[in-house]
């Protein structure tokens, strides 16, 4: 009987997948990194079927690695970036446009049209991109609504191919996210929003729930008729592996974004300043959450080694550690806009205070305690909102988690713990561990926790350098230091 479990984890960088004991010990892996391309200002590109390819080569290698087959594996669970845009031929499954990512801009004027017209539609989501996708396809409306052409999110598409084309499923925390779900009734689509922009519902996903039978692998694509145990979005599978869906739980991931998650229950946060979100969701009910992003988080590194700061992602950390403080310069990070609370796509990322004599050290500490501070608005608003005692630990994970310097120079921004997970790979754990429900396996015991990291400032302290760096880095003229 096989007992393996298989994540696979698809993010805006890389592809990863891993496998894993159901006692969460990781036994093979693989990663391979993702191309994106910006063919004009604002926009955000890759091609699905690249990606598709570099979803079957981590497969099979995260597999050899492992020394299992296919069919050695119980479960997969599959989790993606969320809101991006992929339109596929129906029956070869190949993509007729590029895949349109979710930190793309183009959608900002049709957003604005569509909250005119009453419905609330973000700039980044897919309900205000989805449109100009499939006008620039050759008679893309037509061939939409005579069943020729399918749409999803990004984990619609892999489920679509590994499943041999059988599987044309999402659930409702990957759905929130595109501005489609029916906010009131999470369980369907929005209906009126769909006719108002004239797509047939039959160009949709259906709606499935986050873990339990969802299909079958093909095995003519994956080797073996493998069970597809979850479909969930990438920071809800984080949730997943930190075992935080209960109310009041909460966690922050800092991949390519840095997003803090707090779980509501069945309560929709409209009030803090947070975005309400779907975790997950099982027949009529849906327990939600509430998030704040910071759109540039760990994609900040390479933007630091591509201004000369360091030569590697190690270094930026390294030279950072080195560092006392950053010498009076300020780094907004916002390569994509400014998420929350400030939720402005105009603002363009920003360094201030740079004179002749700023080491190379002190740029790569402003990078990092710029990471740290946006998110220490983000906390702040939830802890106020979500009565969390500055004692309460936050738990972390993501690549730059794995950071010491960062992690530390977080729970100084902070002022409270900082704990990160054991298995730093969250969302391809939370990924498995879903795939595990979905077979009906619910007792994972509890996580395992790395290290805690304590702050070295008071609450007080902390509140006045975040206020300081607030003034410098929100307050820049376009003239300044730097400013892109």
């Amino acid at each position: 009987m096989p007992d393996l479990l298989l994540g696979l984890d698809v993010g805006t960088s890389s592809a990863r997948a891993m496998v894993f004991t159901p006692d969460g010990v990781a036994v093979g892996a693989a990663q391979t990194g993702l191309l994106s391309t910006q063919p004009a200002a604002g926009r955000v590109e890759q091609d699905a079927a690249m990606v598709w390819e570099a979803v079957q080569q981590v497969l099979a290698q995260a597999l050899a690695n492992a020394g299992c087959a296919p069919g050695d594996v119980a479960s997969l669970g599959v989790t993606t970036q969320r809101s991006s845009v992929v339109v596929w031929d129906r029956s070869s499954g190949q993509p007729v446009a590029p895949m349109v990512v979710w930190n793309d801009l183009r959608g900002s004027e049709r957003s604005g049209q569509l909250q005119a017209e009453g419905f609330p539609v973000m700039n980044i989501t897919a309900a205000a991109k989805l449109e100009g996708v499939l006008d620039e396809v050759p008679e893309g409306r037509q061939r939409a609504h005579d069943g020729g052409l399918a749409w999803g999110t990004l984990e619609s598409y892999l489920v679509f191919r590994l499943t041999g084309g059988q599987r044309h499923i999402t659930d409702r925390s990957c759905a929130w996210s595109t501005a489609y779900l029916d906010f009131f009734d999470p369980t369907r689509w929005n209906e009126a929003l769909i006719a108002h922009q004239g797509l047939p519902i039959e160009f949709f996903p259906t709606l499935v729930d986050t873990t339990g039978p969802l299909g079958f692998t093909d095995v003519q694509v994956f080797g073996a008729p493998v069970p597809l145990g979850a479909v969930v979005a990438d920071q809800q599978a984080g949730m997943f592996a930190h075992q935080a869906l209960e109310a009041g739980r909460w966690k922050a991931t800092f991949g390519t974004s840095g997003v803090l998650m707090v779980a509501t229950g069945e309560e929709l946060d409209v009030s803090s300043g947070l975005v309400p979100m779907a975790l997950a969701g099982w027949g009529d009910k849906t327990l939600l959450a509430a998030e704040g992003m910071v759109r540039s988080a760990g994609e900040m590194l390479p933007w630091a080694i591509g201004r000369g700061f360091a030569q590697s992602v190690e270094e930026v950390c390294d030279l950072a550690g080195q560092t006392p403080d950053a010498g009076g310069v300020t780094v907004l990070p916002a390569l994509h806009g400014l998420g929350t609370p400030h939720n402005d796509p105009a603002v363009g990322l920003a360094v201030s205070g740079r004179t002749v004599s700023t080491t190379p050290g002190q740029l790569c500490r402003a990078v990092l305690e710029g990471v740290a501070f946006r998110m220490a608005e983000i906390v702040d608003l939830a802890a106020a909102a979500h009565r969390k005692d500055p004692a309460d630990v936050l738990p972390v994970d993501g690549g730059l988690s794995r950071s010491d310097i960062f992690c530390q120079i977080l729970a100084d921004a902070l002022a409270r713990p900082v704990q990160r997970l054991a298995q730093p790979e969250a969302t391809a754990w939370g990924a498995a561990q879903a795939a595990a429900q979905g077979l009906g396996a619910t007792d994972h015991g509890p996580p395992a926790l790395g290290q805690c990291l304590f702050p070295n400032l008071d609450p007080s302290t902390a509140a006045q350098r975040l206020v300081v760096w607030q003034t410098q880095a929100l307050n820049l003229s376009p003239n300044g230091d730097a400013h892109e």
